[in-house]
Formats: structure tokens, sequence, C-alpha cells
């Protein structure tokens, strides 16, 4: 019964934080060895979890993805709409079920989830998501790593780098705390560090390129 090579038997849930317009659901979970783990769903498009209450331990959680065997049935079950159904058949997203065994259930659709054991460890993949997904309809913008595994992020230079700086910086840290620094005189370079719980949980460098 393991979920991301994780045995999640007996895990209990301690906390759900959730941020509708980020599409973003997170699960903290105590496992039976005593760890905490943090489960983030990225582009989550759905979700419905129900007897929520003073004891929340799960049996197991399932993944369904397009061409795996039983994938259609287990929408039904759920009963839910036909467009996510075909969103799920389509390989779109997957559909994560949560088994209790005692408490909170359910299920979430999204289109990726990360495990953290600690933010520094594990955070990168999920920021990355994140990031395409902001700079999906941005012309100009493109996300890249440099050595030791750091994003980089380009834009054009101009008037409206700074704003998109602080835009993409709001969206990815979640409020925690975090720092920006300006690198060089003329503004071109910035360095952007979060913080959350202990020490750096990721860093991002932006660049400005010159216009074509």
């Amino acid at each position: 019964m393991a979920f991301l090579n994780v045995s999640v038997h007996d895990a209990e849930v301690t906390g759900v934080r959730m941020d509708r317009e980020k599409m973003f659901l997170q699960l903290e979970l105590v496992l039976h060895t005593r760890e905490t783990v943090w489960l983030d769903f990225h582009g989550a498009e759905e979700w419905s979890l129900s007897r929520l209450w003073t004891q929340n331990v799960l049996f197991d959680i399932r993944e369904w993805r397009a061409g795996m065997p039983g994938a259609a049935e287990c929408c039904a079950e759920w009963a839910l709409d036909a467009v996510w159904t075909q969103g799920v058949l389509a390989g779109e997203f997957a559909l994560y079920e949560f088994e209790p065994s005692v408490g909170m259930g359910g299920y979430v659709l999204a289109r990726a989830v990360t495990m953290a054991r600690t933010w520094e460890e594990n955070s990168l993949q999920g920021v990355a998501i994140e990031i395409d997904f902001l700079l999906k309809d941005k012309p100009g913008w493109k996300r890249t790593k440099e050595d030791g595994g750091n994003h980089v992020i380009t834009g054009p230079a101009g008037p409206e780098f700074l704003p998109e700086i602080w835009r993409i910086a709001r969206f990815i840290t979640y409020g925690t705390y975090m720092s920006l620094e300006r690198l060089d005189e003329a503004g071109h370079v910035y360095r952007l560090l979060s913080r959350a719980r202990e020490g750096i949980a990721f860093q991002v460098t932006f660049r400005a390129l010159p216009a074509e």
C-alpha cells in the first residue's frame, strides 16, 4: 500500500490546505513511522473530501490514470461528471482516491502530485509545474535549470519585467517568507529565495533578455 514509493497505510491526516485560485491542494500526513510528509496536488481541477473527523487515518491512496484497468469504473463509482471522467480517460489529469480506515475519505482530480518530506529536498518539482503553468501564455518567457537544480526564468527586458517577477513570486511562494534581491545595477537579474519551515525551500533566478 505505497503511494509515490511511500507506505501510507495507517497514515494520519493532520492537515488540509487548499487554494482554489491556484488549483492547489495539500494534505499533511503523519506516517506510521511518525514521519511527517506533505502531498501537493498541482493543477487540481476538482476535489471532494468528506467525513473529516477528530481522527482521520488512511487505509490507502490510489492513483487512476488513462489506460489503467478500472479507471472508468472508479470514475463511475464516484459519480464524476462526464467532463471529469473524459479528462481522466484522455490523460489530461489523474484521479487520486483516498480510502479511509477512519474519518476522511474522498478524491482529487489533479494534473500532478509531488511528495515532500522536507521542503528543501523535494519542492523544486512542484515549483516547476507552477512556473510552467504561469508562463504558458507569456510569449518570450521561459524556464530552464542551472547547475544544482535551481530554476532560471528568462523574460523580455522592459517595464513589465519586474511586475511579472512579483506576480510569479507571490504565486509560487504561497505567502511563506521570501526575499527578492536585485543582483545587478541595471535591474536585469533578480534572485528569489523562498523559505518554508526551516532553511531555504527553493531558489529562482530571473534574467531579463534584451529586446530582439
